[in-house]
Parts: structure tokens; C-alpha cells; sequence
């Protein structure tokens, strides 16, 4: 739990620090995490991964003891075989909440926070936010429960000092720097390789079967699992927990995308890979404004018309527009470019699951547009698309009657509670889009709830 300061005063913000002693030292912020001491002091040597900007250099400088640890996993054999007596405690359900903040620990610092008139934003409605962009992340099959990145955290409190409402941006920009990198893993000999398309599938998919590995050398990166795990360790993929009274579990752990913010990150490899081969780009500020007026006016077709006028102009995208799922995945990176829109969420267990694919009326939209309202309150607009893919071959009939299709599903969706619970001031469209091949056919908008 956060320790309450004892003054009145509202504690430093450690936002960027590292060095423990300072911390305690000057009254910032501590949130106390020694209670996992003793699980770490059954093993004499540990190696314990997560990803960039947990806290992990702080807890270390907090621990007298030998501990490895901020090794990305395709180091890690060479890290184990100097520490051939350590355990790795990566995956150790004891330990997932060592690292990040539960969402208790979040409620407790926005409170205190707020109490000192440090920020203005209501810690329920904070919360509201937080939870779709840092939280989700989850490190052990059998851990009870999510948390949160802990620098995503203390940024957005950072940033909210002195405004009445969320950060103006909520993805900080040295997360984006950290895994800027990771891109040339999706590229080979000037083509997109087989890790642009698990990626693209996954995304697409909403989740992935895959058991983490505890260690893979960096020449096997082209491997399925050892690429996703690479994710995971990364965090952009978490493990998803199975109901204990599902129907029909998978055979193996799912990972899944965490929370918003891994889904921007993962969107922007696939526009950059897009880019990096030649394949296709497009001016992401003229995009940005277009999405703007999509949500703050209902003005969907400029935005529609805007990706198939590009795709028109740039033949290369064509190869990877072949089948229904590359073309889900590459609108998925184009709509997921800015923030006026919120990837509509799974409920597991009470926390948000950042997926794209939503559960509508007895089926499954392809893309739910939520207005980020939060964060943009001229947002008034939400869209539910969804995608028909049919072959170069296959004729006007066959378009009509796709589109047919398409219409009765989202008259269905429309009609959802979720949708109406949002309350009046929203209003969804539904869009059916065809895809003839690569090309980008028609754009219908099938009506209007709200």
C-alpha cells in the first residue's frame, strides 16, 4: 500500500527516479513492496524478468542481495548459464504483483492525491482510465489478479496535476522510445516476415495460445512461441486466465493485448512495417484530423474514403491484402492510429481485456469504435464495422449479399444493452465495409442508435 504522508502535503512524485534511499529519504511517494522479501529469500540467486519501466532498477536498489534482473529472454541463456544455480522466478504466481501496482495500491495513491488538490479529476473517474491503458497485465497462469504499469501511473499522475481531467496525451513518450526497436523484428530482406503476420494475427484474433518459455537463444526468434513470449516479457502480450467454468477452454494459456496502450504500440510496428518495406504509409496527421471529425461530427466517409483512396494510389499494400484477416489487421492499425476511439473491451474478471472483437447480441463485431469521451468531450459518436472479404473472382451477387449479411448483424449489434447503458448523448453507427480483393468496394452505413 501507499504510506499516507504526514503532512497535508501532497509527496513528491518519483516519477523517473530510481535511487530508494532518496525516495524515503525526501517524502516522495512509496508504495511498499517488501512483503515479497520473503518469498525471494528461499533462493540465493534469482533472475526475475518483466518489462521496461515496472520499477524494477528501484526494487533492486531497495534488496541487499544478488538479483538479475531487466534481461529481455533472448539473453537469457547467456544470463543462466553464468547463474547456472539461480532460479528464474519469472512466471512465479507469488511474485506477479512484486512489479507494478494492483489496482488497490492505484485507488490508494490517486486518494491521496486528490485530498491534497493536487489533481482535480475524481480518483473513481482516474480510474475509469488508468484501467483502460495500464492495466491488464498479468505474469503467472495461476496469479489472482492483474496490475498496473508503474510508470504509466505516476506519469499520468504527473501530467494531471493541475487539470481538472485525464493528461492531455496518456502514452508517455519514453514508452514508445523503449520498444521503437522491436519493429525490425518484423521485417526480412526487405518483406514483412512471419513475426508481422503472427503479430497481425494476434491482433486480428484478439488473443493467442501459447505457453511463455522461460528461455530461447536469439536465433530462434522466428519461432511462434518464442516470439510471442518475447512479447510478453515485453508486455505487450499478457496471460489471460481461464474462467474455471468455461465450456470449452483452449488447449494452452492464451495471451492476449493488455490495455490500450499495448494495442497503440502494437499498431504503430504494423504501420512502421507497412512503411519500412514500402508497402504503404499515409500522412498520420491528416488521418488524425479525419478520425476527429469521425467522432466528434459522424462524418465517418471522409476517414473510410481517405485509407481506400492510399490503398488505391499504393499498389505494393496488394500482396498483403489478400484474405480477410490481412485486412482486418491492417484497418485495425490505421483506426487504432489515434486516441478519439477506445478498442471495445472483454470483461475478465472485473478488469478490462484491451481486445478488438466485442460480444454483441449473440455474435461478435469486427471493430467497436467507443468515443474516448474521457479524454476528447466533443466526442459524441461511436461505430460498429463490419468487414466482408470477398475475392477478386467472385461477383456483384456475391457483394450484394455480403452486404446484406453484414446489415442484419449490425442491426442486431445495435440493439445491444452495452450500447444503450452508455447513455443518450452517444450514437452508434454501424458500417458494413466490402473488400474485393485488395480493393476496398463499398462503405454502407446501416443506421443510427441513440
Amino acid at each position: 500500500m501507499a504510506e499516507e504522508p504526514n503532512t497535508d502535503d501532497a509527496p513528491l512524485i518519483p516519477y523517473g527516479r530510481a535511487d530508494f534511499r532518496g525516495i524515503r529519504l525526501d517524502g516522495s511517494l512509496y508504495v511498499d513492496k517488501t512483503g515479497f522479501i520473503r518469498t525471494l529469500e528461499r533462493h540465493r540467486y534469482v533472475l526475475f524478468i518483466r518489462p521496461r519501466r515496472f520499477g524494477k532498477t528501484c526494487w533492486l536498489r531497495t534488496l541487499e542481495r544478488l538479483f538479475v534482473t531487466g534481461v529481455s529472454p533472448l539473453a537469457m541463456d547467456d544470463v543462466t548459464s553464468g547463474f547456472n544455480i539461480g532460479r528464474n522466478l519469472s512466471l512465479n504466481p507469488e511474485l506477479n504483483a512484486m512489479l507494478g501496482f494492483t489496482e488497490e495500491e492505484v485507488r490508494g495513491v490517486l486518494n491521496i492525491y486528490h485530498r491534497a488538490g493536487e489533481i482535480g479529476e475524481h480518483p473513481d473517474d482516474a480510474l475509469a482510465t488508468m484501467r483502460w491503458w495500464y492495466n491488464g497485465y498479468r505474469f503467472a497462469e495461476e496469479a489472482d489478479e492483474d496490475v498496473y504499469n508503474t510508470d504509466m501511473v505516476l506519469y499520468y499522475i504527473a501530467e494531471s496535476q493541475g487539470r481538472a481531467g485525464p493528461p492531455l496525451e496518456l502514452i508517455d513518450d519514453n514508452v514508445r522510445l523503449d520498444y521503437g526497436k522491436l519493429r525490425h523484428l518484423l521485417t526480412a530482406g526487405g518483406r514483412l516476415n512471419g513475426n508481422f503476420h503472427l503479430l497481425r494475427e494476434a491482433m486480428t484474433d484478439g488473443r493467442a495460445e501459447c505457453r511463455v518459455r522461460r528461455s530461447f537463444p536469439q536465433r530462434e526468434l522466428d519461432e511462434r512461441d518464442n516470439f510471442l513470449s518475447l512479447l510478453h516479457y515485453f508486455g505487450l502480450l499478457s496471460i489471460c486466465p481461464h474462467a474455471p467454468d468455461a465450456p470449452d477452454p483452449p488447449g494452452e494459456p492464451e495471451l492476449v493485448v493488455p490495455n490500450q496502450t499495448a494495442h497503440h504500440l502494437l499498431h504503430a510496428f504494423l504501420r512502421d512495417a507497412y512503411r519500412d518495406v514500402g508497402a504503404f504509409s499515409v500522412y498520420l496527421n491528416d488521418l488524425e484530423r479525419l478520425m476527429r471529425r469521425m467522432a466528434q461530427h459522424g462524418e465517418w466517409r471522409p476517414a473510410v474514403d481517405y485509407l481506400a483512396d492510399a490503398i488505391q494510389a499504393q499498389s505494393s499494400v496488394r500482396d498483403y491484402l489478400r484474405e480477410e484477416k490481412m485486412v482486418q489487421g491492417f484497418l485495425a492499425a490505421y483506426l487504432g492510429a489515434t486516441d478519439h476511439f477506445l478498442f471495445s473491451t472483454a470483461e475478465r474478471e472485473g478488469a478490462p481485456l484491451a481486445c478488438k472483437e466485442r460480444e454483441f447480441s449473440k455474435g461478435y463485431v469486427d471493430f467497436c469504435l467507443e468515443p474516448f469521451v474521457a479524454r476528447h468531450p466533443r466526442a459524441r459518436h461511436g461505430y460498429l464495422i463490419e468487414l466482408k472479404y470477398l475475392k477478386r473472382e467472385d461477383d456483384a451477387a456475391k457483394l450484394d449479399a455480403a452486404l446484406t449479411e453484414a446489415a442484419a448483424q449490425l442491426k442486431r449489434y445495435l440493439a445491444d444493452d452495452y450500447l444503450q447503458r452508455q447513455g443518450p448523448d452517444i450514437a452508434y453507427t454501424g458500417l458494413a465495409i466490402a473488400f474485393h480483393g485488395w480493393e476496398l468496394a463499398r462503405c454502407e452505413a446501416v443506421g443510427d442508435f441513440g
